[in-house]
C-alpha cells in the first residue's frame, strides 16, 4: 500500500535494530539504514515509504540536507512526510524545513508514535 511504510535513517547502526523493533511493535511496517545516500534511493524507489524519520547530524549527508534533496527529487503527486530524531539539542532549521517535527533523543515513544499516526493520516 502506498505510503504505508516507516523508513528510518541513522548512521549509528547500533541502534537500528531496536528502532525497528519499537516502530513494528507500535503496528507500523519499518525500514532502517544506516546510509543516507542509500535511503535517498530507497525513498525514490519505495512507493510504500510514506514517513521518512532521520537523524540530523551524519557523516555523509547531514538530516536536514537529505530532507531537502529528497523534497526536490520526489516525482510530482509523490507525499513523503518527514520527522528528525536528533541528539543534538541546538538544532538550527533552515525555513525550508522548519515544518518538519523535531523529536531530540531519547524520543517520547508516546509523542513520537503520535506523529507518525498524524503524518500518515494526512498522505
Amino acid at each position: 500500500m502506498p505510503g504505508s511504510h516507516i523508513l528510518l535513517i541513522d548512521d549509528e547502526q547500533d541502534v537500528l535494530p531496536e528502532y525497528k523493533e519499537f516502530l513494528e511493535f507500535a503496528g507500523f511496517k519499518a525500514f532502517t539504514s544506516a546510509d543516507p545516500v542509500e535511503a535517498h534511493e530507497l525513498v525514490l524507489n519505495t512507493p510504500e515509504i510514506g514517513v521518512v524519520i532521520t537523524d540530523l547530524r551524519m557523516a555523509q549527508v547531514d538530516g536536514a540536507s537529505m530532507i531537502r534533496n529528497l523534497r526536490a527529487a520526489l516525482p510530482a503527486g509523490r507525499h513523503v512526510a518527514f520527522i528528525i530524531l536528533t541528539g543534538d539539542a541546538s538544532t538550527q532549521l533552515g525555513s525550508d524545513i522548519a515544518d518538519v517535527p523535531v523529536f531530540l533523543k531519547p524520543a517520547d515513544t508516546d509523542a513520537l508514535i503520535a506523529a507518525i499516526r498524524v503524518a500518515l493520516s494526512r498522505l
